[in-house]
């Protein structure tokens, strides 16, 4: 199973958001994920344990430097929102 976080400022509205439409879009590719919302403040590198990170805000650098983040952005707006989902999942199956 994959593990994919949602990271957001509050980690409640727009994580919640963002959960429904990557859990629908990985189950339809076959890709079993667990989901985990967060505040971005409760992101500390050395406790995640994440295949992917999807942040609909910015994030520490000492976090885009070690982990793969994912703009969740496009999933909020519908602009690009395919290609960000397609990217998850690319994140996902690229891990080994």
């Amino acid at each position: 199973m994959k593990v994919v976080y949602l990271v957001c400022a509050t980690g409640i509205a727009t994580s919640s958001m963002l959960r429904v439409k990557v859990l629908d879009y990985c189950e339809s590719k076959g890709i079993d994920i667990e989901v985990h919302q967060f505040r971005v403040a409760e992101m500390f590198p050395e406790r995640i344990n994440a295949d992917v990170i999807v942040a609909t805000t910015s994030m520490p650098q000492e976090i885009t430097d070690r982990f793969t983040v994912i703009s969740g952005l496009p999933l909020l707006t519908g602009v690009g929102e395919e290609e960000t989902l397609d990217a998850i999942v690319a994140a996902l199956t690229d891990k080994k």
